[in-house]
């Protein structure tokens, strides 16, 4: 029972820390006893948390607050600028880098195309180039920045900081932490983007509100986190969530994993894609959702076959797992209703009435940045751990 104690205080209050510093971005400026009320904290915990949070100068004391009769109370806010992140998006089509600031607002991003010849080599030199103009633009100290957060696609190893294996680009066991840290002399953390998108939604979207709900990115590939009481779960190997490999059928398209029969290659952007093109419309799912909004049947029908084979998916996820909410994130899916709409109808045409109805299914609500402010809770997640 010793062992088991203090891991699970530190839990607590990395978990408390978090909740306090997302009352006070959301609320601030705020009093103690209104953070304690809030939260169902008691009184001695807020005042300890925020003073090692004023310590470290990530809120501060601002105004007076109104009285109920006696003192007036101290509020506390958010100290935006008094430091930033970068983060890191290595998508399977291109590469983001940005900075934000201490209140999760993005001051500037740089997106950079890539294609599936792009080397490791020239992917470090996209990132290092991005960072050091978005430093220098936006006259950002050095001995400000918390860190760097890195969401890539693809099997990482997050404790490791490595890249095991990315499959658009081929890259294998790549030591990017290292790297990134050599260049810029400050703590890199890695993980999946998928991961980096639950945070997201688990920070500052609708997974706040719930203690268990599954994250589902569906871009070139598809992939699935599960947040469970504030915690992701990884696997033995860190390999949890790659759902997108799991088969439908023995044969049919060529994965990137090298296998026939994989989930994404019926359901992802890609496949929305090749089904367009079998019907003679040779263009990138935007462009087909732009299509599909003047209501062209080519790209609709192409759109909706992509969403049977993810509603079939997420059924599956609803009658393995049984869970609250299901966040379904990615370009299109974000954008286009007939995507999000036939996937819904769709996992409630295969899975299981009782736990269809138990689970919400909704589109992400951080939305198109999703994946670099989950990069960026990585760096502060780590800082949350040092509290």
């Amino acid at each position: 029972m010793d062992n088991i104690v203090p891991g699970s205080f530190q839990l607590m209050k990395k978990i408390n820390t978090g909740l306090i510093i997302d009352v006070i971005r959301l609320k601030g400026p705020i009093s103690r006893a209104e953070i304690a009320k809030i939260l169902n904290l008691t009184p001695a915990t807020v005042t300890n948390i925020t003073a090692e949070l004023i310590n470290k100068n990530i809120i501060v004391e601002s105004d007076l607050g109104q009285s109920t009769g006696g003192r007036k109370p101290i509020l506390l806010k958010i100290n935006a600028d008094s430091y930033y992140i970068l983060s890191v998006h290595i998508g399977s089509t291109r590469i983001r880098t940005a900075v934000l600031n201490m209140e999760s607002k993005i001051i500037d991003k740089i997106t950079v195309k890539t294609t599936p010849n792009t080397t490791y080599e020239e992917a470090l030199n996209i990132i290092k180039d991005g960072i050091e103009e978005l430093v220098k633009e936006n006259e950002i100290n050095k001995e400000k920045l918390l860190g760097i957060g890195i969401a890539a696609h693809g099997i990482v190893d997050a404790e490791k900081g490595k890249i095991v294996y990315s499959p658009n680009y081929g890259w294998k066991n790549k030591d990017i932490r290292t790297d990134i840290e050599k260049i810029f002399d400050v703590p890199a953390f890695l993980d999946r983007d998928v991961r980096a998108m639950a945070l997201s939604e688990s920070w500052y979207g609708a997974g706040k509100y719930v203690d268990q709900f599954i994250s589902v990115k569906i871009g070139y590939g598809v992939g699935m986190s599960l947040i469970n009481n504030k915690q992701q779960m990884r696997g033995y190997t860190d390999g949890f969530g790659e759902f997108g490999h799991t088969k439908v059928c023995f044969d049919g398209p060529l994965c990137s994993c090298g296998n026939r029969g994989c989930i994404e290659t019926f359901s992802s952007e890609k496949a929305v894609e090749r089904y367009a093109a079998e019907l003679g419309l040779d263009k990138d799912c935007m462009a087909i959702h732009e299509l599909s909004l003047k209501g062209d049947e080519r790209a609709i029908s192409a759109i909706n076959r992509a969403s049977e084979y993810l509603g079939l998916a997420v059924a599956n996820l609803i009658n393995t797992f049984n869970p609250q909410l299901i966040v379904l994130g990615g370009d299109l899916i974000d954008v286009n209703d007939y995507y999000l709409n036939g996937t819904i109808e769709n996992a409630k045409k295969y899975a299981l009435p009782d736990l269809f109805e138990s689970c919400e299914i909704k589109r992400a609500d951080t939305k198109g940045d999703a994946i670099i402010k989950g990069a960026a809770v990585l760096v502060l997640d780590n800082l949350f751990d040092n509290i």
